[in-house]
């Protein structure tokens, strides 16, 4: 099963991925049905039965010290205003023991004997006290509570039942409740033939409850285990919730005899805090606060710690006190964790995924709130907030946990495409690397045979020949210059990449070394250069002292690719060079008369492998030069860039500092 999930978990395994994307349609719609379905078995249930308040008025006395006798308490309750009201009786976390009375009148005994059922069963101690009406008879004594010992109703049942016998005149009932956990008393009285059929539906209703409990936590439990993921481990602390659940219904006590009563008592106390405890962690896991907000993320599991520590005062009998200190940290806490959620939703727009993630545990806390309200008697109680609660716990741990392993599949998925798509970066950068080592060993290799076709083109100039021959001897001489420029870029590119561009400066006259670089304009038929320094043409080239310490090869490319540009992208004219002092450096501006550089292609001008053709225009070499020129420059401490850029031509502007003092030195 883990291998499964595990596969399932990377994305490797298509055909569990679509079950998982199933069972979530199914989880969402579990969580919609089941309340439904809930409520439509309990609604049958709530019609038959006499209800302590409801439907029978009671008078109430508080007993602050406990040390009230029955006989002493009578005369006050007898006397005391009636209490008729909807709902159980409640009075919060006291230490005060209560006295009821109240009649069951002959009426209820119309059709035989009643059975009377005590709730909740976490009540320490109840005393029932009856006899019958008008007759000053001798009171009957029994006792209920999770905290006494031996034998507790007469019919065996989750829940204290007594049997009430058939009498005529029904019969003056009085009750003594202590608790040390809340003071929560629900008393219905039953006809037996209508009770036996609820028994069956709510211990099948409570089967499959509890069915669903451990397959979520168990799955739960499992995917935490595989994942390892903070929020799936919240979700399985969660399932502490089903032991509280269980205690309140009385099944620990039922399935375990002897002890099972004082465990249920103290593991009401320790799993109501440690529920608490839980949905708070579960809250902030799922709505991401570690990541989007840390410092709330810090407080709310700061408190959530600290909930966890009261777990000590219950073998101190100071549980009262503890949910005192429980409500003053979890209030705020919970309002403080519902305000974040709707400031998040309200920011970040999330998805429909992630909206029920988030709203889950926050919906568990609204109403465990309400439900802290109700025992604390601040609000009236109502027993539907508790099935809420009770339904809510099993439709949030499958929304969680099915939305969580969803979210965690499509991360993992995004994680697999993200580190195939570095491999195949890795991939694509070795080969671009071999092949600029392949181009930079090619290029070397042609320098040898364009040298020797210079060399021996240079010796038929020497010879006499015609107009037509020397206009193939230019032709030649273009096409060698264009692939010995080819070459360098190439051998350039390749240094560059590598990282291994040394600079070798030494003095050079500028003027000659411009005067170089531009002999591939000489061999164009349709343009010319000029060149100008400090503004007036320079006619006598030998003549002009400017002097810079640059690397004179690597220099001659850059402008070389420059000049050559100036040529390709216009059809004729002038190209212009300006050379000029700039603050301790040089200057050079190379000005053409093509069409300019489209607007769009602007940002790749000086990329590598990138040019700005027209579309109508063929490509004309690799897109090296630029790139190759201003690494160049900037080797050299200077720049190059586009100083102007117009449909009647560009201006290329280099500047680069002199370093007299490196040549001196």
């Amino acid at each position: 099963m883990c291998e499964t999930l595990q596969l399932i978990s990377e994305g490797r395994c298509p055909e569990f991925a679509m079950s998982l994307r199933v069972c979530v349609v199914k989880a969402i719609v579990i969580a919609f049905l089941l309340p439904a379905l809930w409520l439509l078995c309990a609604l049958p249930i709530q019609a038959a039965p006499l209800q302590l308040g409801s439907d029978l008025p009671y008078t109430v006395h508080e007993d602050v010290s406990g040390e009230l006798t029955r006989d002493e308490v009578l005369p006050i309750l007898q006397a005391g205003p009636e209490v008729n009201r909807l709902g159980a009786f409640s009075k919060g976390y006291t230490r005060s023991a209560y006295w009821l009375r109240f009649e069951l009148p002959a009426t209820a005994f119309v059709t035989g004997e009643r059975w009377m059922q005590v709730r909740p069963n976490f009540l320490d101690d109840v005393r029932i006290f009856y006899r019958p009406l008008s007759s000053g008879g001798v009171w009957q004594e029994r006792r209920a509570g999770d905290t006494q010992r031996g034998v507790i109703g007469d019919v065996d049942d989750r829940f204290a039942l007594f049997v009430m016998p058939t009498s005529e005149t029904g019969y003056e009932v009085l009750l003594r409740v202590v608790s040390s956990s809340a003071m929560l008393l629900q008393l219905v009285v039953w006809v037996p033939t209508e009770f036996t059929p609820q028994a069956m539906r709510a211990t099948g209703l409570w089967s499959a409850y509890f069915g669903l409990a451990a397959l979520s936590s168990l799955m739960a439990l499992a995917l935490a285990i595989v994942l390892k993921k903070r929020l799936l481990w919240s979700v399985t602390a969660m399932s502490v919730s089903y032991g509280l659940v269980a205690c309140i219904q009385g099944y620990v006590a039922w399935i375990v005899p002897g002890i099972g009563r004082l465990l249920q008592h103290y593991l009401t106390g320790g799993l109501t805090l440690l529920s608490y405890a839980a949905v708070l962690w579960m809250a902030v896991e799922a709505l991401g606060l570690r990541r989007r907000l840390p410092w709330v993320y810090r407080l709310v599991l700061g408190s959530s710690g600290l909930i966890v520590l009261l777990l000590s005062s219950i073998p101190l009998g100071l549980y009262g006190e503890a949910v005192g200190v429980l409500a003053v940290l979890y209030l705020p806490t919970g309002f403080l964790c519902i305000g974040i959620g709707l400031y998040l939703w309200l920011r970040d727009r999330p998805s429909f995924a992630d909206l029920l993630l988030g709203a889950s545990p926050l919906f568990c806390i609204a109403v465990s709130l309400f439900g802290l309200f109700s025992v604390f008697g601040w609000v009236p109680f109502r027993e539907g907030i508790y099935v809420v609660w009770q339904i809510a716990l099993v439709v949030n741990m499958l929304l969680v946990t099915a939305i969580a392993v969803f979210q965690v599949r499509d991360r993992r998925l995004q994680e697999v495409e993200k580190t195939q798509l570095a491999r195949e970066l890795r991939v694509e950068r070795e080969a671009r690397f071999h092949q600029r080592q392949f181009m930079g060993m090619v290029a070397h290799e042609f320098r040898t045979p364009l040298a020797v076709i210079s060399a021996s083109l240079e010796n038929l100039r020497l010879l006499p020949a015609s107009c037509d021959q020397a206009r193939r001897y230019n032709r030649i001489g273009r096409a060698s210059e264009r692939l010995v420029q080819l070459t360098d870029n190439c051998l350039a590119d390749a240094r560059l990449d590598a990282g291994e561009l040394l600079i070798v400066r030494k003095m050079t006259c500028l003027v000659e070394l411009l005067a170089s670089a531009a002999s591939l304009v000489r061999l164009s038929d349709h343009h010319c250069w000029k060149l100008m320094m400090e503004g007036e043409v320079v006619s006598d080239v030998p003549a002009i002292n400017a002097m810079a310490n640059v690397d004179p090869a690597l220099m001659r490319i850059a402008l070389s690719n420059v000049i050559d540009n100036a040529v390709k992208y216009s059809s004729g004219g002038t190209i212009l060079i300006e050379l000029a002092r700039a603050d301790d450096g040089w200057s050079i501006a190379v000005t053409d008369s093509g069409k300019g550089v489209d607007e769009s292609l602007m940002g790749i001008i000086f990329e590598r492998y990138r040019q700005a053709n027209d579309l109508d225009q063929p490509e004309q070499g690799v897109g090296l030069g630029l790139y190759v020129s201003r690494q160049i420059l900037r080797a050299h401490s200077g720049d190059l860039r586009l100083a102007r850029n117009t449909t009647s031509g560009c201006r290329f502007a280099f500047t680069f500092p002199d370093h007299r003092e490196d040549c001196s030195a």
